[in-house]
């Protein structure tokens, strides 16, 4: 049992750091899909489940893991909506609105 409490602690550590983002990090503007988007919020107290509703709408699936806020577009970039709770910090708001600039930046 101590050996599975141990292991579990250091699979929880792990990926924590596995999905810190350094809200200070520069990044490329220039990979931009456009630089004149329609920002549209909404901000409700069921982030996760607004968040997987659009998800799934959209054909993509619900959300596996647990988020603060989501971000969807057209299909042009022309449009991008932000979902976020009532009270929502720089750092996820940033995140989302890169989102919105970049597309799923999130693969290299």
């Amino acid at each position: 049992m101590k050996k599975a409490i141990i292991a579990l602690g250091m699979l929880i550590s792990v990926n924590t750091f596995a999905y810190y983002e350094d809200p200070h990090e520069q990044f490329d503007m220039t990979r931009n899909k456009s630089n004149q988007i329609k920002i549209s919020f909404i901000q409700t107290r069921d982030v996760q489940g607004v968040c997987s509703a659009e998800s799934v709408r959209r054909g993509k699936g619900a959300f596996g893991y647990s988020i603060d806020a989501c971000s969807f577009w057209n299909g042009n970039f022309t449009e991008c909506t932000i979902v976020t709770a009532p009270r929502a910090n720089f750092h996820t708001l940033g995140h989302e609105v890169r989102h919105c600039l970049q597309g799923n930046f999130h693969k290299k």
